[in-house]
């Protein structure tokens, strides 16, 4: 897909622990060493980690990447506020 105001595919691809690649970015919300927050097409998304860094920053493709000791992934629910895992996203 390309052109402005196209919404991408939302994707999630890691590598162990260390690297998280993420797709279908419509902006970054905030972000430190310990959490990473993203606005998806498919809703909020927090990375939680240490040392996080943002190395791939490019919206206008829709793409973000991640790395450091990537601890956890979690959607939230746009109703409650309430964190959902990603296998509870997924399988829920």
């Amino acid at each position: 897909m390309s052109g402005q105001g196209e919404r991408y595919e939302h994707r999630l691809s890691m590598k162990g622990r260390q690297e998280l690649f993420v797709g279908g970015v419509n902006e970054v919300d905030r972000f430190d060493e310990a959490s990473v927050v993203l606005r998806t097409s498919e809703g909020e998304l927090t990375v939680e980690g240490d040392e996080l860094k943002i190395g791939t920053l490019d919206t206008d493709k829709g793409v973000v990447s991640v790395s450091g000791r990537i601890n956890g992934i979690f959607y939230t629910s746009e109703d409650t506020g309430e964190k959902k895992g990603l296998f509870k996203r997924i399988f829920g």
